[in-house]
């Protein structure tokens, strides 16, 4: 896939999305063009990020809040060899990222019988060396629902 793929699929100006993709919001993404008049081109887990990204953006959010949630969203648990809580979601064109007081992060999903196991990551900070308080419950909550943007990208 491509960036005037991914835009056609998203309706996302392909300017947001070279936007996300250059100024590396999505973790992994060299920002390095392939040379000039070649595309860019990703995977449609990639092109998911980078839609994703260019959307949070659009709606608002700061280059520094989505990097910082994508980079979140896209760690593995060292506890388990599991995949990204982000890519579990795509897998199953379903889930929710929320985003609590702009500190705190969290990716949930019903199970999809066949599909995907229910996904809830709980809290996760933003910040490396921060903490979730016990209880914490946001007073303002950001939600991004992900399943139609998954099946989008996916062209369904």
């Amino acid at each position: 896939m491509d960036m005037a793929e991914l835009a056609d699929l998203t309706g996302v100006p392909a300017r947001k999305l070279r936007y996300v993709f250059d100024h590396r919001v999505l973790p992994g993404s060299s920002g390095e063009s392939p040379g000039q008049g070649i595309p860019r081109t990703f995977t449609a887990f990639e092109g998911f990020g980078i839609a994703l990204a260019a959307q949070m953006l659009k709606a608002g959010l700061t280059r520094q809040v989505v990097a910082a949630c994508l980079a979140t969203a896209c760690r593995r648990s060292r506890a388990s060899k599991a995949e990204a809580p982000l890519h579990q979601a795509y897998t199953a064109s379903a889930g929710r990222l929320e985003i609590g007081d702009g500190r705190y992060l969290r990716l949930h999903a019903a199970r999809r019988l066949g599909v995907a196991a229910a996904l809830d990551t709980g809290w996760l900070p933003l910040e490396d060396d921060a903490i979730v308080p016990a209880g914490f419950a946001p007073v303002v909550l950001v939600s991004v629902e992900l399943g139609t943007l998954a099946e989008t990208v996916r062209g369904g």
